[in-house]
Parts: C-alpha cells; structure tokens; sequence
C-alpha cells in the first residue's frame, strides 16, 4: 500500500493534482481573506459609538446643571455605553476589561458627578478622563484592525506567491513532462514515416507519455524487424526469381544448343560447363552408349586441357574447375521406356546439397539430353530406313527392267544355240561370246542386287560389321577377324551403311575369288580420318584392282566418294587384297539422283 502510495501518477493525475492545488490554494486564500476580514468586521459601528460617547459627554458637560429636561440625554449616554457593538468588537479585539472599566467610570464616577454637579469646573476633569478611556479603547480598535488588513494584505501577497510558483512549476513540469516528450514522439514518428527505425525515444516514468514512448519504440523495433524480415524475403524472393530464371535460361540455350546442327561434343559440353556453374556438381561426365550397349560408350568430360580431336571448338573450358577430393557419386540414367542412352556421372562436394530447384534443374536437364540423344537416334533410323527403302525401290526396279530383259536375251540366245547345226561357225562363236557376256552381266546385276537388297539389322556400325563378319566366317570356313578401334557413336548411321556394303562388297569377293585361308576388318582412327581396311591373305588383284566387268569394285569406290574419302584396293604386303577406306566421319556429299546410282 505505501508503495503504491509512492508509486508515480499517471501524466493525466499528475495534471489533475496541479489543477486542484491551485483551486486548493486559491480557496484557501479566499477562506483567510474572509476569516481575517470577519474579525475587523463590526470595528467601524464600535468606533463610530465611541465617537457618539465622546460627543454626549461634551454635550452632557455643555448642559450642565442638568435638568429634568437633559434625562434623555443621560439615558441615551447609558444606551450607547452598553451597546452591544461595543461589546462584540471588544470581545473580539480582546478589549472586554477596558470596556468593563469605561462603563464602571461611568456608572460609578461621571454619571453621578454629572448629576450633582452644579458648573461645569466640578466635572470636567472627570469628563476629560472619560474621554482618554474612550480614545484609548478607539486606538486599540484600530490598532487590531490596521493589524488585520495587514495581515490579509500578507496572506494576498503569500498567496500571489505561491500561485506563481506553482504557475512556474506546472510551466517546467509541462516542459519536461509534457512538451519534450511530445516532440521526441514526434520526431520519432517522422523518422519511423521515413523508414528510419534507429531512433529511440527517452522518456522516464509510468505515466502516458513514457507508456507512449516504450509502445513507439517497441513498435519501431517490430517495424524494424518486420521491415528487415520482408527486406530479407524479397531479397530471398529475388535471388529466387534471378535463379530461376537463370534456371530457365539455362535450359532454353541447352535445349536449342542439344538440338542444333553441331557435333555432339560441341553440343554437350558447354551445357555441362554451364551446369557446373549453376549447381555444385562437379566432375560431370556423360557416357553415350552405343546402341545399348553398356560396355561400348562415347565419354564427354569438361576438363580443361584435355586431348581433344577438335582443339578450336571452344567448347572445352579454358581453366579447370577446383578438384572436389571427396563427395558423394551421382549418377543419372539416361533412359525412355524403350532404350537406355546412356549415363551422367557426376561428384557432389563434401558439405554441399543440391536443393529442390537444383534437383529439378538437373532432372530437367536429363530429361532434355534424353530426348536429344532420342531424337538423333530416331533421325539416324530415319536415314537409314530412307536410304534402305530407297535402295530397295532401286533394287526392284533393275528386277523388274534390267533383269527381265536379260533373261529374255539370255532365253533367246539359248534358242538361236539350240539351231546351231544349220548357222556359220562365226555366227556360233558370236552367240558363245554374247551368251557369257550375259552371263557375266546377269551375275553383276544379281551382286548389285544384293547389295542394294542389303538390309543392317544391327544398328551401329560396330553391331553391323559383326554380323557381316559371323556371316562370312560361316561362309568362308574359318573365323574373320574384327579389329574395331574406333570410339563409339565416331560414325554416322548414314555413312555407316555404305561402310557395311563396302565391307561386304570386299568379303564377297574374297570368298569368290581369293582362295583365301584368314580375313578380316580393321577400323582405326587417325586424327579426324577413319579408316576401313578389309584383308586377305589369297591370291591377290593384279595392279590397283581395275576390271573393266567388275561392277563391284567401281560401286566401292562410288561409295568411298559419297564419303567425301577414297577407296584403295591394292595388294597386299605378303601376300593377299587389301581394301583401304579412308574418310572424313559426318562429312557425306549430297545423294545422286537414282538414275546415278
């Protein structure tokens, strides 16, 4: 209770307080006034009857010897002496003995002697001493009474002075409680409406104003934070928005860089450059099978400074990536519902994650090399489809002309043979020659025939060259060698096919003609070129192969310029054919017309 008796007041009691002090000290001003001026009130009417005392003893003592007519006069002096003005203001002044003694004088002592006196000499000293007791109950009368003006003077000053000091108190208090923690308020609400939530504002007590202050400034630090906090969000949000759409720009340059027209080195890498810049992943390879086949795949790798067979692309990076050391294997399938693609290999860095924006990039990103690689497997069966069907278009239009119109000349020669007996010997020695002649160019066409007729069954050069050599081995009687050295995916399916025939085109010939014990095919690579050498070990070709009645050797040849490359058939060092294909891979010449072929 003491406590909460000292405790401060509230800024509006405080100002209540002040205002009833001043109505307190000017009522009580008012109230002394009052009581001060009630004790000199009646004093004039007891001086006025002391006046009238004083009068009537100098008439009475002009009156002398009195008579029965001056009785008046004596009963009215008695009156006035007992008055009870008179004895108020003397029981007020504290003057009651002195009235008592000037109304005993004058019952005792002046009145008889008036009435006995016979001039006025017998009683006029008697008179004189009245007249002193009344001067001096009229002095004492004023006396108290400029005493109390006195003293209400005082307390009108006292009471000036306090009302002005307290005026000057409630001037100060105001100041310091009131007008400077207004403006500071003030200040600090300016500076808060500028987002300026640093200001504090410093206002001591439990009263309105400091209430005042400590929500304003509880509510500038909760501005402040809030400000801060959505400054962070959409800063975060920001960033969010920069990464996606650095996300998207991404993907839109990967996906028209995976489907343009370059190689697919050129293609690939500066994706993954790319990818490693956006992402924490590192050490990112992709290994592209070739046709399924897991054991046989094509690498791309971003390192700077590595062996490279195109060093102008610039698709490589100049400066290599610092080594990551530890981290997690990462690995993506690429891979649709029908055919695996291949895989992408990558290392994340100790302490690193990939979030869920860089997990969908990613998977995006697969998802488009997925159907990069799809999309060019399908364009490659699309070639090789359109080139089988139009060769098989061509096939069944040399059946249906060519080959017809041979039989038949083949039948009637036969005929003119079967009259033989009855024509000249020159003209039979002349069906002889035609009847080979037919013969040879009735084989040619059935070889051409099977070559156009040549369908791959195994897509890839590789798979391709594989089964033409387990055929031929089948056909030959011992094994055909396949010494296959060149990278995967390194030739075109367009250009493949023409290597197959070429290939076959060389093995035919060696099972027909060179009486040979061991075969085989070789492809290597040298730089940007790849070569194709088809061998045996039989009884060699004469010279650089060149018969004029063997088709065979000249669509080879035909083939190898398609190729932009040259095709050599020549003998072999110790013995034996070998067919030596050299060419640019990716590099074909347009298709002639079908007539050409």
């Amino acid at each position: 209770m003491f406590k909460r008796c000292l405790s401060p007041l509230t800024l509006a009691n405080q100002l209540a307080l002040i205002m009833l002090l001043l109505a307190l000290l000017g009522v009580a001003g008012m109230g002394l006034a009052g009581w001060l001026v009630q004790g000199i009130q009646g004093n004039a009417h007891a001086i006025n009857k002391a006046g009238t005392l004083r009068m009537q003893s100098y008439r009475l003592l002009a009156e002398i010897p009195l008579t029965s007519q001056t009785q008046p006069l004596l009963d009215e002096m008695t009156r006035t002496a007992a008055s009870d003005e008179l004895t108020r203001a003397a029981r007020r002044d504290a003057q009651t003995r002195q009235l008592e003694a000037l109304r005993n004088y004058w019952h005792n002592v002046l009145h008889p002697a008036i009435t006995d006196a016979h001039k006025q000499s017998d009683v006029s000293d008697k008179v004189t001493a009245y007249v002193e007791y009344i001067d001096q109950l009229v002095t004492t009368f004023d006396h108290k009474t400029e005493q109390r003006i006195r003293q209400v003077i005082l307390l009108q000053q006292a009471m000036a002075l306090l009302t002005g000091l307290l005026i000057i108190f409630t001037l100060i208090w105001l100041r310091k409680r009131l007008l400077r923690p207004w403006r500071q308020l003030l200040a600090m609400a300016a500076a808060i409406g500028q987002r300026d939530f640093s200001q504090r504002a410093h206002i001591r007590g439990r009263d309105e104003m400091a209430t005042l202050g400590d929500a304003l400034n509880s509510m500038s630090g909760e501005l402040a934070h809030s400000y801060a906090s959505l400054e962070q969000r959409v800063a975060e949000k920001t960033a969010g928005l920069a990464q996606t759409n650095e996300a998207l720009s991404f993907l839109y340059s990967a996906n028209r860089r995976l489907h343009s027209q370059a190689t697919f080195c050129q293609r690939v890498t500066p994706a993954l450059n790319e990818l490693q810049r956006l992402t924490p992943l590192r050490e990112i390879e992709i290994r592209v099978y070739e046709y399924g086949d897991e054991e046989n795949y094509q690498e791309f790798a971003c390192r700077a400074g590595a062996d490279c067979p195109q060093p102008d692309c610039n698709a490589c990076p100049k400066h290599a990536l610092p080594a990551t050391g530890e981290g997690t294997p990462l690995k993506w399938r690429l891979t649709d519902s029908h055919t695996q693609y291949g895989l992408v290999l990558a290392r994340l860095p100790q302490g690193e994650t990939l979030s869920h924006e860089r997990q969908q990039l990613v998977d995006t990103f697969m998802e488009q090399l997925t159907s990069a690689l799809a999309l060019e497997r399908q364009n490659e069966h699309q070639q090789q489809l359109m080139v089988m069907e139009e060769r098989s278009a061509i096939a069944r239009e040399l059946h249906d002309s060519i080959a017809q119109s041979l039989s038949c000349m083949k039948m009637q020669v036969s005929c003119l043979q079967m009259q033989g007996s009855t024509l000249p010997q020159a003209s039979q020695t002349l069906l002889a020659q035609m009847r080979e002649e037919l013969n040879t160019s009735w084989r040619q066409l059935r070889e051409l025939l099977t070559t156009f007729r040549l369908q791959l069954t195994e897509p890839g050069l590789r798979p391709a060259l594989e089964a033409s050599c387990q055929e031929f081995s089948s056909r030959l009687g011992f094994p055909v060698m396949l010494d296959y050295q060149l990278p995967p995916r390194c030739v075109p399916g367009h250009q493949a096919i023409h290597l197959v025939q070429i290939a076959r085109e060389a093995l035919n010939n060696t099972f027909k003609h060179a009486s040979a014990s061991a075969a085989g095919v070789t492809a290597i690579q040298h730089g940007d070129q790849v070569r194709i050498t088809i061998w045996d070990n039989g009884c060699g070709i004469a010279g650089s192969g060149e018969r004029s009645n063997h088709y065979g050797l000249i669509i080879m040849r035909d083939r190898a310029q398609s190729l932009k490359g040259d095709c050599q058939i020549r003998p072999r060092p110790g013995g034996g054919t070998e067919v030596v294909v050299n060419f640019i891979p990716g590099a074909l010449t347009p298709p002639r017309n079908r007539s050409e072929q």
